[in-house]
């Protein structure tokens, strides 16, 4: 239930069936059980459901014309004008939710402070009406009584009356048109026909609704015009006297000319003007109260004459009208009503003075509409503000939804309704870009661009229908830290620190061309320490991931690559190379060239063997450097006496390090007194597919300070994820560092 004020404007006339004349207006407060009222006067008392009593009881002619009018007139009792304002009691009825209703009395005064004017014309949304003054002839006319005047409003007078309509014939007139023919018809046999005739003792109405028997249909300007023609002929004292009834109003609807409503009517009917021509004015109104030019400029009205019929634009929504929202197939639409009249003033040779009113609801039903969504975001403000509107006061926002999640403020979305002056509003809504549904996209150059998906969801009162408005936006700002990578050597392996930057989720790290993932943390044997703002990492020597480059006296020469590539477009944006050397005692390599290094080391035995005085099986094959206990080979497979062996699907390569001293020759024929020394060395590579490089440790080395039983993670307190390494976590993974 809601209150609602409402204003009756009434016309004082003489019978019920004269014209209304717009007066001052009584304010009637009332409640009701409704969701907003039409834009027609007279529909706006069937909406209200307004059960209007009359007080006193009509004469059987009132009573007939009560039945014919759409809202509530009053007049004086006797039927006669009276310099006493007339006054009508009226009981109003007020019906709750619950279906019980309550009476209260209204006394209405209507008084006249215009006087007639000689003809009026009235075009109502049901019917139409002409009233024009009765001509009398002067007191010293001479001659015989035809016939007693009748009280004026015996119905006994009016049976003498006729009234001859003209309607369109058969044949063609000069001017194109139908010639016209007369029907001369009694006023009983009219009011049968639905034309209502009634007299004053000044004045002539008819009143008739829109498409009576004898009305016919022309053109005017391209515009439809609804037309009945007719005179009403009847006698004083022994005089023929005549009244000209004639009455057209346009049938024309509204129509959508862009995003105005176009309403069309020609300027001058013809049908209602005799030569010579004089306009007196037009004037425009809504709701039954003139607009000046300058309010109907401040609404955007544009009233415009073109070719002769005048064309008025109206905004779709503006002010004086009404608008409801409606969902039309998951389509939000709207439809506008307003109640548009206009007043032509004109004089002519057949009257002084002819007042034009018409009043014409017009409506746009069902109008699809798009929300206007407005970005209002400022990237350096780091947050979205996106606004979505304008809606009528029948439209609400129930729940925003991002992605699949409904959000609400303590989420971190606020959201605030945006009034304006005119009626409407509009939605404000402001996530910040670190928002988890917010989503991201590196673009380069330091650039990323935050896009946020949103469902609004709006209910249109009063059913609850429910309207789902999606919509993207978005904003690019030049943000992006890149991650960072920073490397080092340690005695353990080759140790790296992975700055996150400030868009960890974006990248893909690779380690000497494999990507890091928790597989290969766990077949490299990484040890991983985290860290607030990095992760580090210590890949072992022999880890997978490390690329051999060299080996010399100096020690094993290796490198690790780390490659940071866009997730999306697998484009690289940063690679770092850390280069690490290693002293090692001994060592083979298999080279994927058919080559093969190896580094002996000949101080394990007892008696001294020089390391320059070795070779292999092919004596001529000798150390290419050599220290005090050590000497370095490097030969080609297929040289140096090595001997190949196929066993199943590889082949295995062999020779041997061999300790070659120089014998005096008086000596060779006795027992050599220095020692035996020789080292097997060999490689295995597939008989038919791609060869690997493979390092081999001759003896076993020195076990790490740690084992991998007493390894734990180091995790920096609150941070549990890695964000560069893909796949799921095993359970006993090296870590530590």
């Amino acid at each position: 239930m809601k209150e609602l004020s409402v204003y009756f404007c009434f016309a004082s006339f003489p019978s019920m069936l004269l014209t209304p004349y717009p007066l001052e207006c009584s304010e009637l407060s009332v409640r009701i059980a409704t969701s907003g009222c039409q834009s027609s006067r007279a529909s706006l008392v069937r909406s209200l459901g307004l059960m209007l009593k009359m007080a006193v009881e009509p004469t059987p002619s009132q009573a007939r014309g009560l039945q014919n009018v759409a809202t509530p007139w009053c007049w004086t009792p006797g039927g006669t004008w009276s310099s006493v304002p007339p006054t009508w009691l009226v009981m109003y009825t007020i019906r709750d939710v619950d279906g019980e209703e309550m009476s209260y009395p209204l006394q209405l005064t209507c008084p006249l402070h215009q006087p007639w004017n000689p003809r009026e014309i009235v075009c109502e949304e049901n019917y139409m009406e002409v009233s024009a003054i009765k001509q009398v002839p002067p007191a010293n006319h001479k001659g015989l009584e035809w016939m007693t005047p009748p009280p004026v409003w015996s119905e006994e007078g009016l049976r003498e009356w006729r009234v001859v309509f003209r309607v369109p014939g058969d044949q063609q007139g000069s001017d194109g048109r139908p010639s016209m023919k007369e029907k001369t018809l009694p006023v009983e046999m009219a009011h049968l026909l639905g034309y209502h005739i009634n007299t004053t003792e000044t004045r002539v109405l008819l009143r008739c609704a829109y498409g009576s028997r004898l009305a016919y249909i022309l053109q005017e300007k391209g515009i439809e015009v609804e037309v009945v023609s007719a005179t009403i002929l009847y006698k004083h004292h022994w005089t023929l006297l005549r009244v000209d009834a004639s009455v057209a109003c346009t049938t024309n609807k509204a129509s959508m000319d862009g995003k105005h409503i176009l309403w069309r009517f020609p300027k001058v009917l013809s049908t209602l003007v005799q030569p010579p021509f004089r306009d007196k004015g037009l004037t425009v109104g809504v709701e039954g109260r003139y607009l000046s030019d300058c309010v109907a400029r401040q609404r955007g009205y544009d009233i415009q004459e073109q070719d002769g019929a005048v064309e008025i634009r109206i905004p779709f929504g503006a002010e004086g009208g009404y608008v409801k929202s409606q969902v039309v197939d998951g389509q939000y639409s709207q439809s506008y009503f307003i109640d548009l009249f206009y007043m032509h003033q004109w004089e002519d040779s057949q009257s002084a003075h002819t007042e034009y009113r018409s009043f014409r609801p017009l409506s746009i039903i069902h109008l699809p509409q798009t929300p206007i969504l407005i970005n209002k975001t400022n990237p350096s403000e780091g947050q979205f503000s996106v606004s979505l509107g304008l809606f009528p006061r029948d439209v609400s926002l129930s729940n925003i939804t991002v992605g699949d999640q409904s959000l609400a403020e303590q989420l971190g979305v606020y959201l605030s309704q945006v009034p304006f002056p005119n009626g409407t509003h509009a939605y404000l809504l402001k996530t910040p870009f670190s928002h988890h549904l917010v989503s991201q996209k590196y673009l380069g150059q330091g650039y990323r661009r935050y896009s946020l998906a949103v469902t609004f969801t709006l209910t249109i009162s009063p059913h609850s229908d429910l309207y789902h408005h999606p919509a993207t936006v978005e904003a690019v700002l030049q943000d992006v830290v890149l991650p960072r990578v920073d490397g080092g050597c340690s005695d353990k392996g080759v140790r790296l620190q992975l700055h996150y930057g400030n868009m960890d989720t974006q990248w893909e790290v690779y380690v000497g061309g494999r990507r890091l993932d928790w597989e290969l943390v766990e077949l490299g044997d990484y040890a991983l320490e985290t860290r607030q703002d990095y992760f580090s990492m210590v890949i072992p020597l022999y880890g997978l991931g490390m690329a051999y480059e060299g080996l010399s006296l100096q020690g094993l020469v290796v490198t690790v690559k780390i490659t940071l590539e866009d997730r999306e477009t697998a484009i690289q944006e940063h690679t770092f190379t850390q280069r690490c050397v290693f002293l090692v005692k001994e060592l083979l390599v298999c080279l994927p060239d058919s080559r093969m290094v190896v580094l002996v080391d000949t101080s394990r035995v007892s008696s001294a063997v020089n390391p320059r005085l070795t070779s292999l099986l092919d004596a001529s094959c000798v150390p290419i450097e050599t220290d005090g206990a050590r000497a370095l080979y490097s030969f080609s497979l297929d040289s140096c006496g090595t001997s190949t062996t196929l066993v199943e699907d590889h082949l295995v390569y062999t020779n041997e390090v061999r300790y070659r001293p120089k014998v005096p020759i008086d000596l060779k024929t006795l027992s050599s007194p220095y020692p035996q020394f020789s080292i097997p060395i060999g490689c295995i590579h597939p008989a038919n597919g791609t060869r690997a490089l493979t390092i081999y440790q001759p003896r076993a080395l020195p076990a790490w300070p740690h084992s991998r039983a007493s390894r734990s993670h180091h995790h920096h307190p609150g941070s549990q994820q890695h964000p560069f390494i893909r796949g799921r976590k095993r359970n006993g993974l090296p870590a530590g560092g």
